[in-house]
């Protein structure tokens, strides 16, 4: 799908009446944007996509994670390489897990508050025509009233792929709107990812890689010839509250500024956090986005009695009305899921099957597996100022779940007659209801130590038993630098995809699985103000599901301890810059749970702002090189039937390198990011993979733009 065929984009381009052409904090000004915290529904400040701070990262692959498993094009089937980067994408529908890292999860939307119509269109492209590489974001939001705002969001990855058979194509839609005031709030959004793409199963052998015939890449014999799937998820989510409590409000002189601010540093729970609407102070605002230092209370709402006609810095004293809520308040929310898996494959005589299972037809598949969820949540919450935050939640859930054959028929049917029944399926469906208790707390005792407290308890239903404790305790030794302890513990039934499924390759019924036991504790230090994030942990997992070196499920009964130190650092010498993030992590069974120890991902750039006597113009300009390794190890294997990751022991991959240097420059309202990826397998014309039988995409020039547009 070629990003000819997407015209409308012309349309877009003709919303903005006006294009304001400096470099300034304008923009932040006119719009501003927060996500809710899934614990409370406090109103989280998000920053607005407008950096130039690793623009160059435009696939999400590189964008969510140091290193990834994954079949070598942009929009397959992928896995994080960090452990406990996984669980930031997990879906709750076991066959989506693979493309979580792409997809939108509601609970990430951004909710957004304009003066004027905002537009944001995104393009990036890679390779040459027959094996191209794009992706293209256009959203849209803009305000109906001071307090109504609505918006859409939308997401394509159209990649060719370099080998046979790879082709795909992702689409992410989200409609999103919000209403807020005193009292009252709402949050809703709707979602539609979906990803189509064909399987080849990697290709037919690695002594292809290196030999001249096979210089063209598409000439390379692949696995599979003919097979395709189809992962769909979509879903509504809508969260609102109505506060009873008390309101105070407190008026402050003077505008908030990075060194001195009432409202900020020791006496807010989060950095960054922040509850506003239309009329927040635009100084105000600026200033919290552009020092990065400004850490304003979730639970804090603001108002600038300024003249709303001045927008310039001024010496001139401000009252700004900062209002805080005290007291009881209610609120529900609505989850609506349906999720779906579908592959097809009309040539199974092909080597691929020879290792493998039929159990329907010999001569073609067509597998289909499919979830829904229909859930309700019912909350008390109690806020004292920005002192304290707490929450008592009940939640029930619907679930059905629905694969295309019967086990009890896999066998007998097919064996009777298996040339006419083999092609006649049966729907198995099965529902389940589940119900759910759960409390929050958090808060600041003395203004200097922070607490987090969180618990969950499933008392009826499939998941019974089922438990969660998330907890942490901080002490803030100055500004924003924090040190604490942290925990989490989980003790989960297994899904009911993991006791029960049917496929025409693949069967199962597993009815002796245990609960699944993981805990974690570690040593934090955390600093936004330093740019500092480091965590030492040490966990245990017992019980560990996963899939075999047969790509069948199995359990691992016993324990397997994580040891891991995960260190972020961002580093400004002058115009130097460097983005740091290492990773260390020990398994301490490989053979169930294979990891890379080491992972580095380094950011080294030069930054200049440059400005042009003649035009009066600027541009803030970036050149740099980014880095990122990941240590031999046995990397998990792809099975297309199933669409799932497996262990495996035959290819072990090597010390992973990858060099990419890149430019990025902004310009008026516009980014621009040139980038050559892979430049040292250019240089020494070494072959690395992304998985086995998976290699790596060869060197290639890409660029992108962002451009975003008021009126």
């Amino acid at each position: 799908m070629k990003i000819e065929k997407y015209l409308f984009i012309i349309f877009f381009l003709f919303l903005s009446k006006t294009i304001f052409g400096q470099i300034d904090s304008l923009e932040y000004r006119n719009i501003y944007n927060w996500k809710l915290n899934p614990y409370d529904l406090n109103i989280e400040y998000a920053e607005t996509d407008t950096s130039l701070e690793g623009f160059q990262q435009y696939n999400p692959l590189l964008e969510n994670t140091i290193t990834t498993t994954y079949l070598g094009n942009l929009g397959t089937a992928a896995q994080s390489n960090i452990y406990y980067d996984r669980a930031q994408f997990q879906t709750g529908f076991i066959f989506s897990e693979p493309y979580g890292i792409y997809f939108h999860h509601p609970e990430n939307q951004l909710y957004y508050s304009t003066k004027k119509r905002y537009t944001l269109l995104k393009y990036s492209n890679a390779g040459s025509q027959n094996e191209s590489e794009q992706l293209l974001g256009v959203l849209h939001t803009q305000n109906i009233t001071p307090d109504f705002n609505v918006g859409i969001d939308y997401d394509m990855i159209s990649s060719d792929g370099r080998y046979q058979e790879q082709q795909v194509r992702q689409n992410i839609v989200k409609l999103f709107s919000s209403y807020q005031n005193k009292r009252y709030r709402i949050h809703v959004n709707y979602y539609l990812n979906r990803s189509k793409g064909q399987e080849n199963g990697g290709i037919d052998s690695l002594h292809y890689l290196g030999d001249d015939e096979y210089n063209n890449r598409k000439n390379i014999p692949v696995k599979l010839s003919d097979a395709r799937n189809q992962v769909l998820s979509s879903g509504l989510y809508l969260a609102q509250e109505y506060r009873f409590g008390k309101i105070t409000e407190e008026k402050i002189d003077e505008s908030i500024s990075e060194e001195n601010s009432e409202i900020s540093g020791e006496d807010s729970i989060y950095h960054n956090a922040i509850y506003v609407n239309d009329s927040i102070s635009d100084q105000t605002l600026s200033d919290s986005i552009q020092t990065d230092t400004i850490s304003i209370p979730h639970s804090t709402r603001m108002r600038d009695n300024m003249h709303k006609g001045d927008t310039s810095k001024s010496s001139e004293s401000k009252t700004i009305e900062v209002i805080k809520y005290s007291g009881f308040s209610l609120s529900h929310e609505l989850f609506y899921n349906k999720d779906a898996r579908k592959f097809f494959d009309d040539q199974i005589d092909e080597p691929f099957y020879d290792d493998l299972d039929i159990f329907i037809d010999s001569s073609k598949t067509h597998d289909e597996v499919r979830q829904r969820r229909l859930a309700n949540s019912f909350s008390l919450h109690y806020r004292f100022k920005d002192k304290f935050t707490s929450r008592l939640s009940v939640y029930n859930e619907q679930m059905q779940y629905e694969y295309n054959i019967k086990p009890d028929t896999l066998f007998t049917d097919t064996l009777i007659n298996p040339v006419q029944d083999t092609i006649i399926t049966t729907n198995n469906y099965s529902n389940q209801s589940n119900n759910r208790i759960s409390f929050f707390m958090e808060g600041i005792l003395f203004n200097h130590i922070l607490f987090h407290g969180y618990s969950e308890y499933y008392f009826d239903g499939y998941k019974k038993e089922n438990s969660a404790i998330d907890i942490s305790l901080a002490y803030v030794l100055f500004n924003d630098f924090r040190i604490g302890v942290e925990g989490e513990y989980r003790n989960q039934n297994p899904e009911y995809f993991y006791s029960n499924f049917a496929s025409n390759n693949f069967k199962w019924e597993n009815d002796y699985l245990r609960m699944t036991e993981e805990w974690d504790v570690g040593f934090a230090i955390r600093s936004s103000k330093y740019r500092l994030n480091a965590k030492l942990r040490y966990g245990q997992i017992t019980n560990h599901i996963y899939f075999d070196s047969t790509a069948y499920l199995n359990q691992h009964r016993g324990q397997i301890n994580l040891l891991t130190a995960d260190i972020s650092k961002k580093i400004t010498l002058g115009p130097i810059h460097s983005n740091t993030r290492f990773v260390y992590q020990k398994s301490s069974n490989d053979s169930v749970l294979g990891i890379p120890e080491i992972n580095l991902y380094q950011s080294l750039y030069y930054q200049k702002l440059l400005h042009f006597k003649s035009t009066g113009g600027e541009l803030l300009l970036q050149i740099g090189v980014d880095y990122r390794y990941s240590s031999s190890f046995y990397a998990d294997g792809y099975m297309p039937p199933t669409g799932m990751f497996y262990r495996q022991y035959d290819h072990k991959l090597n010390d992973f390198h990858r060099f990419d240097v890149f430019v990025n420059f902004t310009l008026k309202r516009t980014r621009f990011y040139f980038q050559y990826s892979y430049l040292n397998s250019a240089l020494t014309e070494n072959y690395y993979f992304n998985a086995p039988y998976y290699p790596s995409p060869e060197p290639v020039f890409k660029y992108g733009i962002a451009w975003s547009f008021h009126d």
